[in-house]
């Protein structure tokens, strides 16, 4: 018997390791467009690869789990507290992580994104222990899906930071090569 949400969980997962690939791709564009890649840069990177890599996981362990002969209660359990401890020690270890990558203190936004990651790792919490609701596939799901939405939302917002020096320069590249040719 399939696990009610598998379907979905299958999907997130796919789409989990797309943006991992994605994300990826600012290592490329980066270094293509002639610059070095700081400590903040290779974190960022990293972070969002590791944002992609829970709910990817998380996604995968209750179709896992439920090849055993365990009931979905458990099942939903042990998935969302597996799941918040990860989303946590990520979001708990951010802001100190970004702040020795950069030597900078860690930007309000910054500050926002790991409550955001905080309040889906407590309803992930609230899911294992069963506090206001049976644990199950809903409250799990919308919480990897939120962490996946949210990643992605940074993911743009980060790219535009990292990015903005070179296409400034490009711009510029480009407004000086067209007044030469007029």
């Amino acid at each position: 018997m399939e696990l009610p949400g598998s379907t979905y969980l299958y999907t997130l997962a796919t789409l989990a390791v797309t943006f991992v690939g994605f994300s990826a791709l600012v290592i490329i564009l980066r270094q293509t467009l002639g610059g070095e890649m700081s400590r903040l840069d290779i974190l960022i990177t990293r972070i969002f690869i590791q944002l992609g890599f829970i709910v990817a996981a998380g996604s995968m362990l209750p179709p896992l789990l439920a090849l055993f002969p365990w009931p979905p209660a458990f099942i939903w359990r042990v998935s969302s507290l597996a799941a918040a401890v990860s989303s946590f020690l990520f979001a708990v270890t951010y802001p100190s992580r970004r702040q020795a990558a950069s030597g900078a203190p860690t930007p309000f936004v910054i500050w926002i994104d790991v409550l955001i990651v905080l309040s889906f790792a407590l309803l992930l919490i609230c899911n294992g222990i069963g506090l206001g609701f049976t644990p199950g596939a809903g409250p799990f799901a919308a919480a990897l899906t939120g962490i996946l939405f949210l990643s992605g939302f940074a993911y743009l917002q980060a790219l535009n930071i990292l990015l903005r020096p070179h296409l400034s320069r490009l711009s510029q590249a480009h407004s000086a090569t067209h007044t030469a040719h007029h």
